[in-house]
């Protein structure tokens, strides 16, 4: 490469194809053969060839300038001459990949950056990442907004929630108000005429905020119904996009882009879990639950179940173990809300478990019915906060003193206790701190008569 240093930069400018561009030691660009000008459609002779670079390469070659002379037989990757630079060309609205070789002058003052040849193949392997960044981009963005959109609502139902409170207090403070009307009536007949209209007016304006409550409630339950059904469209898109590009149908991946993606599929999993969360909350609250009833055998159910959860078991190494206790019976209920209602308890024996084992006691209930135990080791619930579990959108933990940092929606228990009242049957727990807790199903043999055969 020194002799062709030596022959000039006039003919190689003029006869080379590729870019060709002659560096004094500060980076400025001495002398071009014009290539480069033409391909990005602005002037670089003159300036620092910086300029054309996007930040990282541009900090790459002040790096290289700044660290060793242009001599000869320098590593490459300390800088000077020798090897091949990486560098990312920055045009008006695209970026390009491009392999400069160095060439020197004996003397350390100059050098040229002669364009490698690159493989088509490769520019277009280029080409079919940026499409699927740019449409990963696209899906991310999109993703955002529906969270985006999803936090507005859920603060809208916040304030409609505080509203119906603010309502239920002032009916409270009429109710007392007419109540010590009335004691006033029964001690002064004198004026019972007037006491007895004014009672009138306030009946009527209870009955009026009774049925603006009962709007509301009803507006709610709409609301929460028609924004988990309009979700899970775009959040099912969402996680096919990403299936997609995992499974590499629009190119290959980096390791980086993988983990993104893999993150986006569990941040978008995670989030079509809550759609459906609230949409059975709004199905039970509104007295529509789905239910079809059918036999169903305690011991094939549970082991079904372990070899679904057995993935989540083993990640937190935990024991899955089946106890039966005497002759099972066969009861008639839905097997899909039992299963269901199971899921959601041995998901949460693994995940606050500490890793002990997880027990499932099976035995014959009242009347032919059954009773469903589901107990684990873990360091159990406080007393004060065993109420809370039931509540909508609670989970305990971060200060809760009980384990963190898990994922959830705090809607299955809730949606689990009046899932077993709807199948005749109810759900209990009991937990003593640093013991472990458990959970009791209890089912009838046979549906309620409300319940379709």
């Amino acid at each position: 490469m020194k002799d062709v240093a030596a022959l000039g930069i006039h003919p190689l400018l003029r006869g080379f194809p590729g870019f060709v561009l002659e560096l004094a030691r500060d980076g400025t660009v001495l002398e071009s053969n014009g290539r480069l000008e033409r391909a990005l459609e602005r002037q670089v002779v003159g300036a620092p060839f910086a300029r054309v670079l996007d930040e990282a390469s541009s900090r790459k070659l002040d790096t290289i300038l700044s660290r060793a002379p242009f001599f000869p037989g320098v590593d490459p990757d300390e800088g000077g001459c020798g090897g091949a630079w990486e560098l990312m060309l920055e045009g008006r609205d695209t970026l390009h990949p491009h392999s400069f070789y160095p060439v020197c002058d004996d003397e350390g003052a100059r050098m040229w950056l002669v364009e490698a040849p690159r493989d088509p193949r490769f520019d277009q392997m280029l080409e079919e990442l940026a499409s699927a960044n740019t449409e990963q981009a696209n899906t991310q963005r999109q993703l955002a907004k529906e969270k985006a959109r999803l936090a507005r609502a859920l603060d809208e139902l916040e304030r409609e929630f505080r509203e119906n409170e603010r309502l239920s207090r002032q009916l409270q403070g009429q109710n007392e108000e007419v109540q010590a009307q009335n004691e006033e009536l029964l001690a002064m007949t004198e004026e019972l005429h007037a006491g007895q209209d004014h009672l009138l007016t306030a009946n009527q304006q209870l009955e009026r905020r009774t049925r603006e409550l009962q709007i509301a409630l009803g507006a709610r339950n709409r609301f929460y119904a028609s924004m988990s059904h309009e979700l899970r469209t775009p959040i099912n898109a969402v996680m096919g996009y990403n299936d997609l590009l995992l499974a590499e149908v629009y190119g290959s991946l980096n390791e980086q882009q993988e983990l993104a993606i893999e993150r986006s599929q569990r941040a978008a999993r995670h989030l079509r879990e809550l759609v459906n969360d609230v949409l059975d909350i709004s199905r039970l609250e509104t007295g529509r639950p789905e239910v079809q009833t059918e036999e169903v055998r305690g011991t094939e159910l549970v082991e079904e179940l372990f070899e679904n959860l057995r993935p989540l078991a083993e990640g937190t190494r935990t024991e899955l173990r089946l106890i039966r206790h005497g002759d099972i019976p066969v009861i008639r209920t839905d097997a899909r809300r039992l299963r269901q209602i199971l899921i959601n308890l041995i998901s949460n024996a693994i995940k606050f478990g500490a890793g002990s084992p997880v027990w499932v006691h099976l035995s014959d209930g009242r009347a032919g019915g059954m009773v469903i135990e589901v107990t684990d080791g873990g360091p159990g619930i406080p007393e004060e906060d065993q109420a809370r579990i039931w509540d909508e959108f609670v989970q305990l933990g971060h200060g809760d003193n009980l384990a963190t940092g898990r994922e959830g929606t705090g809607l299955g228990l809730p949606i689990s206790r009046r899932l077993a009242a709807v199948l005749g049957g109810s759900l209990d727990m009991s937990s003593a701190v640093g013991v472990g807790t458990t959970f009791r199903l209890t089912l009838p043999a046979r549906p309620p008569a409300s319940m379709g055969e």
